[in-house]
């Protein structure tokens, strides 16, 4: 039920915008009752909170596959490259996800309690990405002025930004630029 009412609100969301949607709009895509919305989560907010985390779980995990995979090096170029490949993917393949989550954006920067709790759950989410990181450096610190959280700030700000460039002319965004950047990035930290 969790996962109809996830898909359903994500379709929802992205056609009507997070703002003009209605929590009976997201029930009645999922096939189910409004009771069943407040049963999983305590509102439309709650909804976004839970994909959020999803969609950044979900690509921290695909990181820790390509390092598993790959070589003892974790700054090896083609594992930096192949990380690169997988953010461009998941932003050009879930173009609708990163609309909505542009839509509530735009609701945490305007509204100051909104804000709060966005960035409380951004904050648990860097957490989870800056492992990652760590492992990329080695378990190494940075042995420049860039932090571990610096890296996790340019990788969100890159993601994002890639994103929207993409999403106005997909003609200004090479499929490789992200890994690129990633293995220019390596050599700083």
């Amino acid at each position: 039920m969790r996962r109809r009412l996830l898909d359903a609100a994500l379709e929802v969301f992205a056609e009507h915008g997070f703002d003009t949607a209605n929590l009976d709009q997201v029930a009645a895509a999922a096939g189910l009752t409004k009771g069943a919305i407040y049963s999983n989560f305590t509102g439309k907010d709650d909804l976004f909170f839970a994909m959020m985390t999803e969609q950044v779980l979900a690509r921290v995990e695909s990181i820790r596959s390509v390092l598993a995979a790959g070589t003892a090096d974790a700054r090896n170029p083609q594992d930096l490259r192949d990380i690169g490949g997988l953010l461009t993917e998941a932003f050009t393949e879930q173009r609708e996800w990163r609309l909505v989550f542009l839509d509530f954006w735009r609701r945490a920067v305007r509204d100051d309690d909104v804000r709060v709790r966005f960035i409380a759950h951004r904050r648990t989410l860097r957490d989870a990405i800056a492992v990652s990181v760590q492992q990329i450096l080695g378990g190494d610190p940075p042995v420049s002025d860039f932090t571990v959280d610096d890296v996790v700030t340019v990788v969100l700000a890159l993601s994002n930004g890639l994103a929207i460039e993409q999403y106005v002319d997909p003609s200004t965004l090479s499929a490789d630029l992200f890994g690129r950047v990633l293995v220019q990035l390596s050599h700083q930290v």
